[in-house]
């Protein structure tokens, strides 16, 4: 699947499956490449839904090698007390999904990757209708409050509270505002009349491979999207001075290409959210009795070696083990994300892709949930339901995510006391170090300094804690790539390496989403089934899933 077969891997990439032609297989060599024995490393959601469109394309000899104990990587529910429907759960991954992009004539442009996340979960319900338990049902999220608190500088209302996102809009005197000098106010208006227009990113929301390739060919006035970053945007672009180029970098994300603030531009701007009731682990949940009789957890691969044209994985259950376990396959998917790959010992592989697995940045992040015996947030003078914002000046504690489920219920309930990412908010290096209960710790006293010392008291002592660099079955939370590094390294992904394929959100157009995820895993489905020559199959798949699919979905929403 690569540009001199026809395919576009940094833009509309299932176009080049719609244009093959048949190649007429007999029926007993269709059978042969359905009897293939394919293994998949990684239960997470792209491994999962691999698993689901070669199951539909009719493949039987398909065996899941999950590390973990559990269905789901990165999609993690903590929950505090009980169950999902005791409703005192936080994510400590993925948890919200962005909808709609309002355009400045109040249109709205329903986000197509999105929807492909909904035609999962309406298929994985069609699946599992006779069972409730594993039904998954849509909610509203809310992911803005103007009564979320604002406590910067030591500001207080007569109330004892900090001022309110509201509070502040109707009297400036609340809040600090950062002093810029005239270079610094003169970059950022010059970056809002530079940034990608409403027409853009209402087609981004129509269609994001088409998107992406425009911005890789000409993101930047004819120049190659990828190959800049914020900070060289702003200071060699813009020629902002280094202090200019400083200030306003720390808005945005320094480090990544361009790209990824682009993204951030149309989901984070979304106008509608929605979440899982229950918490996002009941989506993986959904696939328990789909894959249930082929998976085996525990299996850590550390090895992958390549002969007589099949790959053999080597993998141990506990590190103290001396001889490795082999389990050979005719073609393998790797899932898991690069942070772990490139501690595996592998076959010899292009450079390129080597480079991209021992050298694809990712960010880190860190949530710590606190469960309180009652939602006294909702009880304020000010009452916040829901949303991601209050924000402290407090290290550590800069945004504070009030659960947008159970609104108005009594009993405990947990709130996202600290959600921080390294690429954002610095002070995370100094956090991981903490222990579980120091962490925790910490953000009681937070709490208590923003919302009032009664809360101390509400705090029934149960955390939950998920500082995604420190799992060693993850090591990262999401990748963040460099700049060059979508324009370098996305082609590589679509070319079958030694009879590995490499699917997970880090090899998608998009990162930390899960719909990343899903795309990654049909386009890696898509990649074995035209290696075996199964073209009508891989029709198939595009069809339901990116094109009919997605697209019935997104008229029904």
């Amino acid at each position: 699947m690569t540009a001199a077969n026809g395919f576009d891997p940094l833009g509309v990439w299932y176009a080049g499956v719609e244009a093959l032609s048949q190649t007429h297989l007999s029926a007993a060599q269709v059978e042969a490449a359905k009897n293939k024995n394919i293994g998949i490393v990684g239960a997470g959601i792209s491994g999962l839904m691999t698993y689901l469109v070669l199951r539909e394309a009719g493949f039987q000899n398909i065996t899941i090698l999950e590390a973990d104990q559990r269905l789901g990587g990165r999609l993690h529910t903590s929950y505090l007390t009980g169950g999902p429907w005791d409703y005192s759960y936080q994510e400590m991954g993925a948890m919200r999904l962005p909808v709609d992009y309002l355009d400045k004539n109040g249109k709205s442009h329903n986000i197509s990757d999105t929807q492909l996340v909904f035609f999962l979960i309406e298929e994985m319900n069609k699946r599992n209708k006779a069972d409730p338990e594993l039904q998954v049902d849509l909610i509203p999220w809310i992911n803005s409050n103007e009564n979320g608190l604002q406590y910067f500088n030591g500001i207080r209302t007569a109330s004892g509270l900090p001022p309110t996102i509201k509070q502040i809009s109707e009297n400036a005197s609340l809040t600090v505002q950062l002093a810029l000098d005239d270079d610094a106010k003169a970059a950022q208006e010059k970056v809002r009349q530079n940034l990608p227009d409403d027409k853009f990113l209402s087609d981004m929301a129509g269609n994001l491979y088409r998107a992406h390739r425009k911005w890789t060919d000409d993101g930047f006035a004819g120049q190659p999207g990828d190959r800049w970053s914020v900070f060289s945007y702003i200071s060699q672009y813009l020629k902002g001075s280094l202090n200019t180029t400083d200030v306003l970098d720390k808005m945005l994300v320094s480090q990544a290409s361009y790209w990824e603030h682009v993204t951030d531009l149309l989901y984070g701007g979304a106008s509608t959210f929605r979440t899982v009731d229950g918490g996002f682990s009941r989506l993986p949940l959904s696939f328990g009795p789909l894959v249930k009789n082929n998976t085996r957890m525990g299996v850590k691969v550390e090895r992958i070696s390549y002969a007589d044209d099949q790959v053999t994985l080597q993998s141990k259950h506990d590190f103290t083990d001396r001889e490795f376990q082999n389990d050979t396959f005719d073609y393998a998917v790797i899932s898991p994300p690069f942070t772990v790959v490139r501690q595996w010992r592998l076959p010899a592989i292009g450079a390129t892709m080597k480079n991209a697995i021992s050298n694809l940045v990712y960010d880190a992040s860190c949530k710590v949930a606190l469960e309180y015996s009652e939602r006294f947030w909702e009880r304020l003078e000010n009452p916040i339901l829901g949303g991601c914002s209050t924000e402290s000046d407090i290290p550590g504690a800069s945004l504070v995510c009030y659960p947008s489920y159970d609104l108005n219920g009594t009993g405990k309930a947990s709130l996202l006391a600290s959600y921080i990412r390294s690429s954002f908010d610095h002070d995370l290096t100094r956090l991981v170090t903490m222990s579980d209960e120091e962490h925790a710790q910490y953000l009681v006293d937070a709490m208590a300094e923003i919302h009032g010392e009664h809360t101390r008291a509400l705090y029934t002592g149960k955390f939950a804690r998920k500082c995604w660099s420190l799992d060693p079955l993850a090591a990262g939370a999401w990748a963040a790539p460099s700049v060059g590094q979508h324009e370098l390294y996305i082609p590589e992904y679509f070319k079958v390496h030694k009879n590995l394929i490499f699917v997970g959100e880090h090899t998608s157009y998009t990162h930390g989403w899960i719909a990343s995820s899903l795309d990654s895993a049909i386009r890696g489905a898509v990649q074995l089934l035209l290696e075996l020559g199964l073209v009508d199959e891989a029709k198939a798949a595009v069809d339901k899933w990116l094109v009919r699919g997605a697209g019935n979905v997104a008229a029904r929403n």
